[in-house]
């Protein structure tokens, strides 16, 4: 006797990713529009069930939308199912991708918090240039032509501020003007953020421990960059772009967290003593020529606000950074 016919396992499969896919679009109901809108750069939800914005341009703002706990519960075990991990009391932190729309997912649940807490980082869409920082007054109109020229003339620019203070959004102003040379530019991030119109371009995304950044910025190499850029710094692979952005290939852009130009610099140092017993400081001065530093500012109109734009001129006898500001 003949059974009846059976789905290929090809089908099935698409059919359960289909049926989780829906599951997953219901479960982000409360918080759909601000993924859909693009103004909207950061979702986060408190404990209290209340969702939180950050704007493009304007900063963290509150939201009249709540999410509950049984809803927020459910919406990340279906993101930890499309990762493949598991989300329970024995392991309560997530950190991943939310799957259809790309957002960098860091989440937490009982016991170690009251409830459910996520924060959803999305991909940069909208690219502001530096004329959009003039226009907010976070920028001097001679402090974007100091920066466009810098960009123009091949130097090495690292981006600082704290989390959320909008490093990534300035360095994708800044590839915006990378964007009209005709340089073929390598990008290395963990999260696709960084936004690259050049025509020549690679956009690689490291997933340690698979393919580390360290690898990622090794192997650049190899791809005839004439940039080099880094979405952020955060181990021993700061000496391998260092060295990458000193041996032929100026004109890199990458960010990093820190409290203010001098510090951006200690924190490069500090990275770079993961891998080696002292900081090659006259090779950090030497290499990364002008240092920008933003934070969140509540007090400006735009949300942000920055402390500094420095070019830096080398080490000091007394072993400080020599900083100037850009002119």
């Amino acid at each position: 006797m003949t059974g009846l016919p059976v789905a290929p396992i090809e089908t099935r499969t698409n059919e359960t990713q289909t049926r989780r896919q829906v599951s997953l679009k219901t479960a982000v109901a409360p918080i759909m529009t601000y993924l859909a809108d693009e103004a909207v750069v950061e979702i986060m939800l408190n404990a209290d069930g209340r969702i939180w914005l950050d704007r493009a341009g304007v900063g963290l703002v509150a939201t009249d939308q709540t999410m509950s706990p049984g809803d927020a519960l459910r919406m990340l075990r279906l993101v930890a199912t499309e990762m493949n991990v598991e989300l329970s009391d024995h392991n309560p932190s997530l950190a991943g991708k939310l799957p259809l729309w790309g957002a960098r997912v860091q989440a937490s649940i009982p016991p170690i918090v009251e409830a459910p807490i996520f924060a959803l980082r999305k991909p940069a869409k909208l690219v502001f240039g530096l004329d959009q920082y003039v226009e907010r007054f976070i920028l001097t109109a001679d402090e974007a032509e100091a920066l466009r020229v810098a960009v123009q003339g091949r130097r090495n620019i690292l981006v600082g501020g704290g989390t959320g203070s909008g490093k990534t959004t300035f360095a994708n102003a800044l590839l915006r003007e990378v964007a009209a040379t005709s340089d073929r530019v390598y990008l290395v991030e963990d999260n696709p953020e960084l936004q690259c119109a050049a025509p020549n371009k690679v956009q690689v995304l490291v997933q340690p421990p698979t393919y580390t950044w360290n690898r990622a910025i090794m192997d650049a190499m190899r791809f005839r960059p004439d940039r080099i850029i880094v979405g952020e710094i955060r181990d021993g692979s700061a000496l391998e772009m260092l060295k990458a952005w000193n041996t032929g290939h100026p004109g890199g852009i990458a960010t990093v967290h820190a409290n203010d130009t001098a510090a951006m610099l200690d924190r490069v140092c500090q990275l770079i003593e993961e891998v080696v017993p002292t900081a090659p400081r006259a090779l950090v001065a030497q290499t990364i020529n002008v240092c920008v530093h933003i934070r969140r500012d509540p007090l400006h109109p735009a949300g942000r606000s920055l402390t500094g734009i420095d070019e830096v001129l080398g080490v000091g006898e007394d072993g400080r950074w020599r900083l100037v500001a850009l002119r």
